[in-house]
């Protein structure tokens, strides 16, 4: 005998049970921080590509299937989101090497993990209290990829998650 079906997210909207509250935990305390829009805890990771680099021009193969194995959607975020570069690739020479943004952090509930303007990122660093910045560096050619930035911003206020809306697709 089959076990039962556990009810679906529809049928639970239809019945009227609500989801869980999220946890009323008390916040932590909030941050000093002079400027916002200022990054803060900056990693660059330039060195680090320097050296991929060199050892892949060394003949490190695996090396360099592995950094050139950027996924579809990264490689459409860089084609439709991404900001240009002045530098070429590292690899390849070609001259659409750009920068994908993603943003992630526990107060932008739903919308963390997504691809930004730079141009956005003041503007969130007011309205967030802490969420940390990833800039990876993507060619288009030849698939490469790394991250070349992480830092924090936010003005230092911790905050609720935002809620999720009730008409965002999963």
């Amino acid at each position: 005998m089959a076990a039962p079906r556990q009810p679906s997210h529809r049928a639970s909207r239809i019945r009227g049970d609500r989801p869980a509250e999220p946890s009323r935990a008390p916040l932590p305390e909030p941050e000093q921080v002079a400027d916002p829009a200022r990054p803060r805890h900056l990693v660059d990771h330039g060195l680090a590509i320097r050296g991929i680099v060199e050892r892949i021009r060394t003949g490190d193969l695996l090396l360099r299937e592995e950094h050139t194995d950027a996924d579809d959607y990264l490689l459409r975020a860089a084609r439709n989101h991404g900001e240009a570069t002045e530098r070429p690739c590292p690899l390849c020479r070609s001259e659409e090497l750009v920068h994908v943004t993603y943003v992630f952090g526990d107060e932008l509930g739903p919308y963390s993990g997504r691809v930004k303007a730079s141009a956005e990122l003041p503007v969130m660093a007011y309205e967030h209290g802490f969420f940390r910045v990833y800039v990876v560096e993507v060619c288009t050619s030849c698939r490469w990829n790394h991250i070349t930035l992480d830092y924090v911003l936010g003005d230092g206020v911790p905050r609720r998650p935002i809620r999720r809306p009730a008409d965002l697709l999963d």
